[in-house]
């Protein structure tokens, strides 16, 4: 599964877990301004916390491997698995993105409508409280730092009361809220529990102003409760607005009616942490300790699959091959890996195909099934992968030597190398090996020097496949 839909996934969960928990045990709570933090709290962690290497209990403990780099005839830097075609991840994906863009650009409409609402009015006040004079049947709204209303569409005695209610809206920047609802939905549309926690934040917010207008004493609860039924009969402001009135009046003159919570009831907000809890060990990722290069370089060998012409076999095995019996290698990795071969393949597949063996049929189709080939380069591919070195800083044994004389070392006579990239190779090396740097070390000779420039048999690395697996940012000796 691509990181976009494990992510997807994490975030509702938490996000269904969440509003699950509002609807069951807060909604009917006179604490409306704890609601209010707990409906953002909700939205807010279940954006971020799919980000955070958090403990978990259920899903693939992250790895420790980075990426797989192939270093191939004349150092092509990348291996690229053999295209696999379009899979139904794509599909998913956009029809999700379909959807979001869908929503998005419909908040930008709403936008535009109000924009354009706002130009047609004009400044005004009322007892010195300013507010944009509308034209027309027009339900009294807010949005950000500003009121409209029609004053002329409602009587004197009212007036107090809705500005009041307003103002509320303006005062506690209920226009955040609404628009961080409005975009939680945008991205989680295929989620249920996405629009209802929209129309729980847009209600929880008329809960707290009109118990803000009632404790103001402008108008008693039942004259209040009246004007609210007269103007749910006009026609609705801006879309993104923050409402005089509700799409479900009657909730919120049952809590207008509703008796003061007792303080007991304070202890269901402690249900957050069990929420949290319960959504980190059933969508979080384990979380693994930092292992040194070497230790993680031995785990990471230990649950790599290795076959050699078609065949399964053990790392040792592998290891014992002569180097230049071998033709090809290919390393898959993550999904690649996976869905070639199976859940047991979650930590990588090595795939090597013998010189000897090669032609066999059985191989061929081995390969074939899997989506592995191998082929010589091509003149502009060599071209090309010299041309990845130029710049680059090489090291054998810290002494600093072309590109040229890197390809006629052996492979046998390397013991371990390295590739440094962006920062780390300037930290480490200063400017000049702010383009990248490759690191070498080369085996011990018995009786003397290295002697890495003399001719030697076997295969330069011109024509043999190096692989250089990165692990937390190091490379693992090959």
């Amino acid at each position: 599964m691509s990181a976009l839909l494990v992510y997807l996934l994490q975030a509702n969960v938490a996000l269904a877990l969440f509003w699950a928990g509002y609807w069951l045990g807060l909604r009917r709570l006179t604490f409306y301004t704890l609601n209010r933090g707990y409906l953002l709290g909700a939205i807010g962690f279940s954006v971020l916390y799919p980000l955070l290497p958090l403990p978990g209990l259920l899903g693939p403990a992250t790895p420790l491997v980075g990426t797989v780099q192939q270093l191939a005839p004349d150092w092509q830097t990348l291996s690229r698995p053999a295209a696999a075609g379009v899979t139904w991840h794509y599909w998913v994906e956009l029809a999700y993105w379909a959807g979001v863009i869908g929503l998005l650009l419909r908040l930008a409409g709403q936008l535009v409508a109000l924009y354009r609402l706002r130009r047609d009015s004009v400044p005004a006040s009322w007892h010195g409280q300013p507010f944009r004079r509308v034209r027309g049947v027009l339900n009294p709204f807010s949005f950000w730092q500003t009121v409209y209303l029609n004053p002329a569409q409602h009587p004197a005695a009212e007036l107090p009361a809705i500005l009041a209610h307003e103002r509320v809206h303006v005062r506690q920047w209920h226009t955040l809220d609404v628009l961080l609802a409005q975009v939680q939905q945008a991205f989680y549309w295929f989620n249920p529990g996405a629009w209802l926690l929209r129309r729980a934040v847009l209600e929880n917010l008329e809960f707290i102003t009109d118990r803000a207008v009632l404790r103001a004493g402008l108008l008693d609860s039942k004259a209040y409760q009246y004007s609210l039924v007269k103007l749910s009969t006009m026609a609705p402001g801006a879309a993104l607005a923050n409402h005089f009135t509700f799409l479900i009046l009657k909730n919120r003159i049952m809590m207008m009616n509703k008796s003061q919570s007792s303080r007991l009831h304070l202890a269901k907000y402690a249900l957050v942490l069990p929420l949290a809890t319960l959504t980190m060990a059933f969508t979080g990722t384990p979380l693994r300790p930092a292992a040194p290069a070497s230790a993680a370089s031995a785990a990471l060998a230990a649950e790599l699959l290795y076959f050699v012409d078609g065949q399964p076999v053990s790392k040792a095995a592998a290891d014992q091959l002569d180097p230049k019996a071998i033709e090809s290698m290919n390393v898959l990795q993550g999904a690649d890996a996976v869905r070639s071969f199976g859940a047991g393949a979650t930590a990588g597949v090595i795939v090597i195909t013998t010189r000897k063996n090669k032609d066999s049929a059985a191989v061929q189709a081995f390969n074939a099934q899997h989506h592995l080939t191998y082929r010589l380069p091509t003149a502009q591919e060599t071209a090309q992968r010299k041309a990845d070195l130029a710049g680059k800083l090489i090291l054998v044994d810290g002494q600093e030597i072309t590109a040229e004389q890197l390809s006629q070392i052996p492979p046998a006579q390397i013991q371990q190398m390295k590739v440094y990239q962006g920062d780390e190779a300037a930290q480490k090396f200063g400017d000049k090996g702010r383009q990248g740097v490759i690191e070498v070390k080369l085996k011990p000779k018995k009786g003397g020097p290295t002697g890495w420039l003399r001719p030697a048999a076997g295969l330069s690395l011109g024509y043999a496949q190096l692989y250089i697996v990165r692990i937390g940012g190091g490379v693992a000796p090959c």
